[in-house]
């Protein structure tokens, strides 16, 4: 094989790790407030102007935390261009969609609870009604024997009235 080929390689992967470590040392440095990494930090003072400013003094403070601030924000932006977001903004939506998931499984049993109610309901208004219904059935069966003996007992009775 071509030895320029596996050198290639080779100094992309070593660069890559390079590029690698830098980023985790760059996380680390914004996670501690700007701080430590002497090298990001001396290169951060030089590009923000805060090298020609006295670091014991009250303005250099105020002006660092300006400074940073802005940094933040740019980098913010800088992040979502790349469509990358804060692990804080994850976390909430994280936090925000377990929530909702149980605010919905909340309400899909008070859903279930309630139709189960409900076909209670019905089972009993079914119930009522058939009864009604059975009653009524009865009451007109009833009626209908009662008619039929008055009837015979009228027919009836004029005709013994008329054998005395």
């Amino acid at each position: 094989m071509d030895k320029r080929f596996f050198e290639f390689w080779g100094n992309l992967f070593i660069n890559a790790a390079k590029g690698q470590e830098h980023l985790e040392d760059m996380t680390k440095w914004m996670a501690q407030g700007l701080k430590g990494f002497e090298d990001f930090s001396n290169m951060f003072r030089k590009f923000y102007g805060l090298d020609n400013v006295d670091e014991g003094s009250p303005e250099y403070l105020k002006q660092w935390q300006h400074a940073a601030g802005e940094f933040q924000k740019s980098f913010k932006d800088y992040l979502g261009l790349m469509g990358v977001i804060p692990k804080e903004e994850h976390l909430k939506l994280v936090q925000k969609y377990e929530e909702l998931k149980k605010r919905a499984a909340d309400q899909e049993e008070t859903i279930n609870h309630l139709k189960t109610l409900l076909d209670q309901r019905s089972s009993s208004q079914e119930a009522v009604t058939q009864t009604f219904q059975d009653l009524m059935n009865k009451q007109a069966d009833e009626f209908q024997k009662l008619m039929k003996n008055v009837e015979k007992f009228s027919t009836s009775a004029p005709s013994s009235k008329k054998k005395k």
